[in-house]
């Protein structure tokens, strides 16, 4: 959906579709590459699945599934001020499949996500889900999540550098864990 009169009105422009078989849930995250292109990840039932728009989402390819090895449960993606993407998902590798809602983990791409670096681990626990974040102006990174939503509850945040995410762990005076 686009807006052409600041949030006023909007238009349905396009969209990618899963097959029903495939589908859980409308979570999805959409990357503008330097390009122009979009660049959007899906979730289903078997983990992420990637779809691009070369005409600013009017049409899309068909979705396929992603090199990026994920549980099936949301995750998060952003462009970072430095221009590098911040990709923030369950397990503690890019190509590896987590065994469910584990490891909290935070990666960066130099390349609009064709390859991933660093491997922040944010929480090692099990049950943590549902990342989604924000950069504030000093580059600090805040992401939030949740652990054990139907019986502990909890809300965290951690907050971190990209240095924190190259070095593999905190080391910056910012980086706070859970």
């Amino acid at each position: 959906f686009v807006s052409t009169d600041q949030g006023r009105t909007w238009q349905r422009r396009g969209g990618a579709r899963v097959p029903e078989a495939q589908a859980q849930f409308d979570e999805h995250m959409v990357l503008e590459r330097r390009d122009g292109s979009l660049w959007m990840l899906l979730r289903t039932v078997y983990g992420i699945a990637e779809s691009t728009s070369c005409d600013r989402g009017r049409t899309w390819s068909e979705p396929v599934p992603s090199a990026i090895a994920h549980t099936p449960s949301r995750f998060f993606l952003r462009r970072l001020q430095s221009g590098r993407v911040l990709l923030v998902k369950n397990g503690s590798g890019i190509r590896e499949k987590p065994a469910g809602r584990v490891e909290m983990t935070a990666f960066l791409s130099e390349d609009d996500g064709r390859s991933w670096v660093g491997g922040l681990v944010l929480d090692a626990r099990t049950g943590v889900s549902y990342p989604d974040g924000a950069q504030a102006p000093d580059g600090t990174v805040y992401v939030q999540y949740d652990r054990n939503r139907d019986t502990d509850a909890e809300i965290l945040m951690a907050l971190f550098t990209e240095e924190d995410i190259l070095a593999g762990r905190p080391v910056s005076a910012r980086a706070r864990m859970r």
